[in-house]
Order: C-alpha cells, then structure tokens, then sequence
C-alpha cells in the first residue's frame, strides 16, 4: 500500500469510526504496512509450481498452512500435518507475474487456467509478459461467477468451470484458481462502502480489526469458515474429474497478527504469508455431478471485484 492510498484509507477510518476508534485504525493500519515492509529484509525465494510435478493445481486463494492443518481432520483428502513450500510471491498479482514466465511458455501452452482472480485479466491487457493467448485456455470466470450477495465468487462457480473444463477439454495440466479463504468472509456482514477523497473502499475485516471491532480470534474463525466453505466444494471437484496428481496449495497466505501486521502486500515476507500448502491427493471421476453453468456477464466490473477483495 503506498502512502497516497493508506493516506486516503485513514481519512475513511476516521469518517466512519469517529476519532477514536479512528485514529486506532489509521496507527495500526500504518504499523501493518511499516511491518509488512519492514519483513523484507528477510526476503527469501520462493519455489515456482512449473518446477513440480502436477496435472491439476487447485490454488486456494490466501491459505496458510496452519488453518488447513486445522480444518483437515474434517476433510479425508488432507493429511494431518500439512506439507508446504515456499511460494514466488506474497500477494495474487506477484503471483502471477512470476508463475506464468516466458521460461515456462511449453508448460503455460498445456495449462487450462480457470480462475475467480480478477488480477488475471492482466493477461489480455498487457500487465504481464505472458498473454492470454499462451495458455491452452482461460476461464475467466470472475466475468459471470460473482455473487454481489457474498461479494466474491463462491467456489461452486469454479469447481463447475474446472468440472466442464477437464471433462471436455482433458487438458494436460489444469490450475483452478479459487478466491476462498480470502476475504470477504461469509456470515460476516461489514458496513460496506466509505468514500473520502475522491477515493472509495470497501471496509475489509483487517479495518475492523485495527479499529477493535473485531478481535483478531474471532476473524480468525471466520477465516477458517471461508476456508471450510472451499474445501466442501473440493470433495465435490476431486470426485468429478479424472488426475492422478492433483496438489492443493496456494498463491499466497495472510497476516494473521504476525508483528501486528494483517492482510498481504507485495513486501510481505511473514512465514504466514510466503509459506503455503503443498498437499497432494488424486481425483477419479464418479460422473455424478453434472455443472450448470450460465456465462451471462455480471454487472459488478473486475475493479469493483478487487474493491470487495479489499485491493483498491
């Protein structure tokens, strides 16, 4: 977060949590960002997934590694203790850019990529090296998955893409990006829109947080119902495509408190954020489940996407 932006996110803290509350949110918000920064000086390279073996990567967007281990004892397809690597980047974007390398172009020309993050309409427009067009497809499906009511995509919209994708295509290798456990969490309704300066944000949880009207153990366990919520749809997806090597893992993990900092940058180098899952299962078929999809383009842009996502 640059100045400029935290500048106008602390004038929108101040506006709707009054002075107290305010000024508590606008310091710790500074401290997180000051925090975040200062971890990369320890700053370590992470493991590209093109360097590992796999036929369908299901990332799981900002999960760390001790949330699934606490959740897997509910979830047959997760071990006990979690394998991990270090990935390429603390936050979706940088992930992006350094996954998807002109290095790796054969192994992009195989992939299918069906992903709910709108950082990934940078492939059409130019933000990154590789295009669009150096995949063996794209589903976009933030263009019609999200649902303003949970403002995200829920997973269903990805596991149905990812079902249709692999049935009909069989791809040689297949990532299905998830937005789940990032924020916004369900059952956990924020205030919605501040707007000062010209600029406009969406509260996140990490507002309420700084602000103290929510502890750090009760985001916590709405954390780990956003991640239930993804995991449901996995037993869903590993029981309705064909892979013999299927890993679970993830861009990027999340600040939970570490140094007082929450939420994730691009200078993030907590071991909470860089170090992610490496879970490896296998996915037969049942042909039990057949996707519904429906393609018609929502009317909530990409942009405002991100704005629900806390990015903008």
């Amino acid at each position: 977060m640059s100045f400029t932006t935290w500048a106008d996110r602390a004038r929108m803290q101040l506006s709707l949590y009054g002075i107290r509350r305010g000024s508590m949110a606008v310091g710790r918000s500074l401290w997180s960002g000051i925090a975040h920064r200062l971890s990369a000086v320890n700053a370590q390279e992470g493991t590209p997934v093109y360097d590992k073996e796999w036929e369908l990567l299901i990332i799981l967007d900002a999960c760390r590694v001790d949330a699934l281990e606490a959740v897997a004892s509910e979830y047959e397809f997760l071990p006990e203790t979690v394998p991990s690597l270090r990935s390429v980047a603390p936050n979706s974007h940088l992930w992006l850019e350094r996954t998807f390398q002109p290095a790796y172009r054969k192994e992009i020309g195989e992939t299918a990529y069906i992903t709910a993050n709108g950082h990934a309409d940078g492939f059409a427009d130019g933000e990154f090296t590789i295009s669009d067009e150096a995949f063996r497809s794209i589903e976009s499906v933030y263009d019609y998955g999200f649902d303003e009511s949970d403002g995200t995509i829920p997973p269903r919209a990805v596991t149905d893409a990812t079902i249709q994708t692999l049935r009909n295509t069989a791809p040689p290798r297949a990532i299905a990006h998830y937005m789940q456990p990032h924020t916004p969490y369900r059952g956990l309704d924020l205030d919605g829109l501040g707007v000062t300066g010209g600029k406009s944000f969406r509260e996140t949880v990490w507002d309420w947080i700084v602000s103290g009207r929510l502890s750090r153990d009760e985001a916590w366990e709405y954390y780990l119902d956003n991640l239930r919520w993804v995991l449901d749809d996995l037993e869903l997806l590993i029981e309705n495509v064909d892979a013999e090597q299927v890993i679970i893992s993830a861009d990027h993990g999340e600040a939970f408190g570490e140094w007082g900092a929450y939420g994730h940058s691009p200078y993030g180098e907590f071991d909470g954020l860089r170090e992610v899952p490496w879970v490896e299962t296998t996915a037969t078929d049942s042909g039990n489940y057949q996707p519904d999809i429906e393609r018609d383009d929502v009317d909530v842009s990409t942009e405002e996407q991100l704005k629900y996502l806390g990015y903008k």
